[in-house]
């Protein structure tokens, strides 16, 4: 009898045995067609890049020269050197060996740095891409030249370095990779030859259509069948190491295993506030941005060592316009903060002329167009950004009458953050939140250690050169009252106001961001009430300032500086991470 009270105990105990081992089977299967998709997909993709580099990047069929890497350039200018300028978009600076990177990421440009003069302290003036491309091709700072929001296209008053070749008789040529630095928004102007590759809507591109050897492939077409003894100027503009980093092989497993399913794919800065991704994905991904860098390096020493072979003389100029936050605030990704992973980039310059060395002063991206055009003797601009050129050529040092890489800024996202320096300090302004950060970088390179607190007279002091700077543009005839929808704020000297603010005749305000929509109240309410005139510094549904109420003496008063995205443009930027909800 006991043997039959306990066979079915035995009977369930061998189909639970037997429900494991087929789960076990079942889930091994499961792997088995995860690695047989992953391989697909990147046997595909491969395929793809392969019909692109053939058919989409406009060297087959759609160029009447078709491409030969071989093929050598014409004899170059007998005194006026070629240049390359290469922005390789998101590249933090430390991930650089020249910088001290561990990882064997970029031994060309650790080259190009020891020939060269390497820039060890230099800071962009935005974490995104827009204003700080503006910023490196005009020499000019975000609230000058007003290139802040995706709405906003480069107005035409702002003059860009490629002008000043094409006016010098360079010829002239820029092939970027990305839509934040194409035609849509101005930087064609000035380009003989301008190759975006049609990155402007959704259709036409996603992360990975433009590749860094696409882009060099072009820019060497281009220079092959200039007319002889042209001196040659080439912005070239690299994405690779922006989020979605998919290197091709055999780059994919230089630093760690290829990608595969259920490697985590960027959402937005705000998804990963909330839930960062685990600290193994953390390291596969780093590991996966330093394989786009060393991607990158590998394929412009290509184009350098191609086009040197023919004997022309040729400056290169390396740098970024941004870099990328890996958990250091809690998050990954760009555009939101200030902070030295987000805004230290690398400047090197090497060519004819360049001294070997490594300099620690501090300089900033906008000093880049203005050294840029004296290198080789252009007409100057206008600009806010300083000239290095006695020191890359003679090694004297360079003392502004300001500090370099003062001021940067962001309005992504809702972040509204702008960055202050007076040696030895920076001050971060969250005017979002009202919180100020002071920090010295020299002995907290990070800026980990808020010293406001402590230093509270010092910060005071920057933060009111800070709002002096910025300027205050708008000018009141007469007593009105203010109001701003949220996340605009109103600045009366330093004295800020949100929501509302009462305003005397002969005052004087600015408006943060400088983009930024706000309502005119003249007398009061009428009878029956009528709505309040609607200013705004930039774009097509401002009204001009009649100067009976309101004047505006900034540069971007109402002009015709407004991009329009389409549903598809709003979907390639959110895929991209340039469009996100702070929920």
């Amino acid at each position: 009898m006991k043997r039959l009270v306990w066979l079915p105990w035995l009977l369930v105990g061998c189909l639970e045995a037997r429900l494991d081992e087929l789960d076990v089977r079942a889930q091994n299967v499961e792997e088995d067609v995860e690695s047989v998709v992953t391989k697909l997909e990147l046997l595909d993709a491969g395929v793809q890049r392969a019909e692109r580099l053939l058919q989409e990047s406009g060297l087959a069929e759609n160029s009447p020269n078709p491409f030969d890497p071989d093929l050598p350039l014409p004899p170059g200018h007998p005194s006026k050197p070629d240049v390359i300028l290469l922005s390789i978009d998101t590249l933090r600076a430390d991930h650089l060996g020249a910088w001290g990177y561990a990882r064997n990421t970029s031994p060309f440009l650790d080259q190009l740095a020891r020939e060269g003069t390497q820039f060890r302290n230099a800071w962009s003036v935005s974490p995104w891409t827009l204003p700080s491309h503006t910023t490196m091709l005009s020499g000019q700072f975000p609230n000058r030249h007003g290139a802040i929001e995706d709405h906003i296209r480069i107005h035409e008053s702002v003059p860009l370095i490629q002008e000043q070749f094409q006016q010098a008789n360079y010829a002239t040529a820029g092939i970027v990779a990305t839509m934040f630095v194409s035609s849509k928004y101005g930087f064609d102007r000035g380009f003989d030859y301008f190759q975006d590759f049609g990155v402007k809507d959704k259709k036409t591109n996603n992360l990975s259509t433009v590749d860094a050897e696409h882009v060099f492939s072009h820019a060497l077409n281009w220079a092959q069948h200039q007319p002889a003894e042209t001196p040659l100027f080439a912005f070239v503009h690299v994405y690779d190491a922006h989020y979605g980093y998919n290197a091709p092989p055999p780059f994919d497993e230089r630093f760690d295993r290829p990608p595969r399913l259920g490697d985590a794919i960027y959402r937005s800065y705000f998804d990963y506030k909330t839930q960062m991704i685990s600290d193994e994905q953390l390291v596969h991904q780093i590991a996966q941005y330093d394989e786009e860098i060393a991607y990158i390096d590998h394929a412009f020493r290509d184009l350098v060592t191609r086009w040197k072979r023919s004997g022309r003389d040729l400056i290169v100029m390396v740098t970024a316009d941004h870099g990328e936050e890996f958990g250091e605030r809690g998050s990954w990704g760009h555009a939101h903060t200030l902070y030295p992973e987000q805004l230290h980039v690398p400047w090197i310059v090497h060519g004819p002329g360049i001294l070997p060395q490594t300099l620690d002063q501090r300089v900033g991206l906008e000093d880049l167009a203005p050294t840029l055009a004296s290198l080789v003797h252009l007409a100057p601009t206008a600009a806010d950004g300083i000239d290095r050129t006695a020191t890359l050529q003679r090694g004297t040092p360079v003392y502004p009458k300001s500090a370099a890489g003062r001021y940067a800024e962001t309005s992504r996202f809702e972040a509204l953050t702008y960055r202050w320096h007076d040696p030895p300090y920076d001050l971060l302004v969250d005017m979002r939140h009202g919180t100020r950060i002071l920090c010295h970088l020299r002995q907290d390179p990070q800026c980990t250690h808020n010293l406001y607190k402590n230093l509270q007279a010092r910060g005071t002091t920057m933060f009111q050169a800070l709002t002096h700077f910025m300027g205050q543009p708008w000018k009141v005839a007469q007593k009105v009252d203010v109001t701003l929808p949220q996340g605009t704020f109103l600045y009366k000297g330093t004295q800020r106001f949100k929501e509302n603010a009462t305003l005397n005749a002969g005052q004087r305000f600015a408006v943060h961001p400088i983009d930024g929509r706000f309502r005119v109240n003249e007398e009061p309410a009428a009878d029956p009430p009528q709505e309040s005139p609607t200013y705004r510094a930039i774009g097509k549904d401002c009204l001009h300032p009649d100067g009976q109420t309101l004047t505006y003496e900034g540069r971007f008063a109402c002009e015709d500086s407004e991009v329009l995205l389409d549903a598809s443009d709003r979907s390639l930027l959110e895929q991209l991470g340039y469009l996100q909800e702070d929920p």
